[in-house]
């Protein structure tokens, strides 16, 4: 069993470096699981807040990932977050035998964080364990050899004839969303120079809209809330798995030498917001371990969090979100 802090989601500058040496197995005494739910019953208007974090420091080895724990903290994770005992049952609890499946990933920094295509071989293969057919896989914004290795389909690239309104503004939407009916998303944890953070939320937003350059101002708001709010994108959002091997604590949202931490960390939750929420104070934590300040919510900085939640896409407020903490 790991050792955890008096408050739950806090991390003393002592504890966070002391942290990189340590190696247990445990979940936090405490902290609530999903009640087991094996068949799919479509999105929830207010998903579970519940997060998951797994760390390991066995991830890495002399800088190359190891797929063998990558892929154990994978599907712990998520059977932990479904309270499931298999992954069949953790998919299917997610997802539908029917569906299709867009997996959303972040190629902003991809080559300098170097682990997409690990995530992405390992993700692909599970879902076909699972029984998910590999042709109605579909992999946005991953290196070309990801395909020939997993053999999945090839994401629908351009743009809908019509704009959609979303109430800030009015964009024309990725063709995408009409290929897949599920979507996992599955972010890097950054920071960001205009929103301040980018994960869940973002990493959706202003990817499926043509023109994301319109819609940076007022630090993202309230564009990144607006545009997930969608009923096109919203309807579709099955699982966030923000990918905090490494992660780019400064200078973000691209990779800049000196300011990439190896976490080794993945973050699992249904909902958005209430991840990243955490992934704001993960990323918090390594600021301040390295004597920055932390990004708060001043200058509108992470306001888009607050506007989120007013949506109705998942829970803001740090003391109301589970996290459930293991350590492999």
């Amino acid at each position: 069993m790991s050792k955890q802090s008096d408050h739950p989601h806090a991390l003393s500058r002592r504890d966070f470096l002391a942290q990189g040496s340590a190696l247990a197995v445990g979940a936090a005494v405490g902290a609530p699981l999903l009640i087991q739910n094996q068949t799919y019953a479509g999105p929830a208007l207010s998903p579970d807040p519940t997060v998951v974090r797994i760390r390991s420091e066995g991830i890495t080895n002399e800088g190359q990932i190891d797929r063998r724990v990558l892929k154990e903290m994978v599907e712990h994770s998520l059977r932990t977050l479904t309270g499931t005992e298999t992954m069949v049952a953790a998919w299917m609890s997610v997802l539908k035998p029917d569906d299709v499946v867009g997996l959303k990933f972040n190629q902003s920094a991809s080559r300098e964080l170097g682990i997409t295509i690990e995530m992405a071989e390992i993700l692909a293969s599970s879902l076909v364990e699972a029984g998910f057919d590999r042709s109605k896989l579909s992999l946005l914004e991953v290196p070309e050899a990801v395909y020939e290795e997993t053999g999945t389909t090839k994401p629908h690239l351009g743009w809908s004839k019509e704009e959609a309104s979303f109430g800030s503004g009015r964009d024309q939407l990725s063709i995408w969303l009409d290929q897949v009916s599920a979507v996992i998303n599955v972010p890097f944890l950054k920071s960001h120079n205009i929103a301040g953070l980018t994960a869940c939320l973002k990493n959706i937003s202003h990817s499926m809209v043509k023109h994301p350059a319109r819609f940076h101002e007022n630090h993202c708001c309230p564009y990144i809330a607006d545009i997930v709010a969608l009923p096109k994108i919203r309807s579709k959002l099955r699982l966030h798995i923000v990918n905090a091997i490494k992660m780019v604590y400064a200078g973000g949202p691209e990779a800049r030498e000196g300011h990439v931490w190896n976490a080794n960390t993945l973050l699992l939750s249904r909902d958005p917001v209430a991840a990243d929420t955490i992934s704001l104070e993960e990323l918090n934590n390594v600021r301040i371990a390295h004597g920055l300040e932390p990004i708060q919510a001043k200058n509108g900085l992470i306001k888009y969090l607050a506007q989120a939640a007013e949506r109705g896409l998942g829970r803001a407020e740090l003391h109301n979100v589970p996290l459930v903490k293991i350590v492999i």
